[in-house]
């Protein structure tokens, strides 16, 4: 439950204080601003009830009392099991036409689920449509492409460095039986994994990380430069108070404005570290900050970004080598802010 919101500042009325203002640009993982994501961390149990619950609206159950279940992958039948199932789907088939068309279905596959929305997938145990799969392109908002929304779960699966695939299965159904055929991954990114140290049969996708960077669009190696949000105006960031109490801070577009204003007229450029560590650093350059005026036409719809007016958009040329691997490898995916605000409590 929502306690209090709060407003950001850095002044009152027409006078400025010379300490407040953005100083560090930080480099992490989990970017404040995608406020759905953050919260949706911070209140895992409210996101899994709210992806059980629309994920159960799609798909069909793998009931072991409805379903004959045969790995059509394999080559030859290995063990006593797979005979028999082997024989109940004949069973049940014998009574249809061979003309009977066999229904394409999928099947979330891999290993265990640490996310929220893979460990959902696999415990549901469902089998799907492209149709159904499609519906599901808003279920896991935040690991889309630069921190989208929305995106293609059936290339994309649980996001970047995902280990799951797509199984591809064919569904013959004879009343009262429904005899699933699997024939291994589908066919092309929907049957690898997103993750090259944990692939799939059929192996992992390549530049995965290039594919589904989070919160910012990154160019080649030989340029190594990032570019996102560093901020948005009237986005909901979560907190906890000293009691660990859940409350939400913001900032309006004024005020984002201004505090854009400030870091480069108090020379804070150059100070960036990694996950509000607080080893701040001077190596990496700010080649490009401005505010978004329309949301449209602006650079970074042209980048792929879909931010609201009043949003701060930086670029960093990344002068180490270490981070950029880091900023590859998908640890880390955004800017978020450091500095000294004031605090107008707007609802409690």
């Amino acid at each position: 439950m929502m306690n209090k919101i709060v407003e950001l500042i850095i002044n009152m009325e027409e006078f400025e204080f010379e300490d407040l203002g953005v100083e560090i640009m930080s480099l992490v993982d989990r970017p404040a601003i995608e406020v759905n994501w953050m919260a949706f961390s911070e209140e895992r149990d409210d996101f899994e009830e709210h992806v059980l619950k629309i994920a159960k609206e799609v798909g069909q159950p793998m009931d072991p009392e409805d379903i004959i279940y045969i790995d059509g992958s394999k080559d030859e039948f290995a063990t006593v099991s797979d005979y028999l199932q082997g024989a109940r789907a004949l069973d049940a088939l014998e009574g249809l036409s061979p003309q009977t068309p066999a229904e394409l279905r999928y099947r979330y596959a891999g290993p265990a689920g640490q996310r929220t929305f893979c460990a959902t997938l696999k415990a549901l145990n469902r089998t799907y449509s492209r149709e159904d799969i499609t519906k599901m392109n808003r279920f896991n908002p935040g690991f889309g492409a630069r921190g989208a929304a929305s995106y293609s779960v059936f290339e994309y699966k649980g996001g970047p460095n995902c280990r799951h695939y797509w199984e591809e299965l064919v569904q013959f159904n004879n009343g009262t039986k429904n005899v699933l055929v699997s024939l291994g991954p589908a066919t092309g990114d929907a049957g690898q994994s997103n993750n090259s140290d944990d692939r799939s049969p059929d192996g992992a996708v390549t530049n995965n990380a290039y594919l589904m960077s989070k919160a910012w669009s990154f160019s080649t190696d030989d340029q190594m430069i990032v570019t996102g949000p560093a901020m948005i105006p009237n986005a909901l960031i979560p907190r906890k108070d000293e009691m660990g109490n859940m409350f939400h801070v913001y900032f309006s577009k004024d005020t984002v404005r201004k505090i854009a204003k400030k870091f480069l007229a108090d020379n804070n450029t150059h100070n960036t570290d990694i996950n509000h560590d607080d080893n701040i650093v001077n190596e990496n350059t700010l080649l490009e900050s401005w505010i978004v005026e329309d949301p449209k036409m602006d650079k970074a719809a042209a980048l792929g970004f879909d931010v609201p007016e009043g949003t701060w958009m930086t670029s960093y040329k990344i002068n180490n080598e270490a981070t950029w691997q880091k900023i590859k490898a998908g640890e880390l995916n955004g800017f978020s802010v450091t500095g000294n605000f004031l605090e107008i409590v707007q609802k409690a």
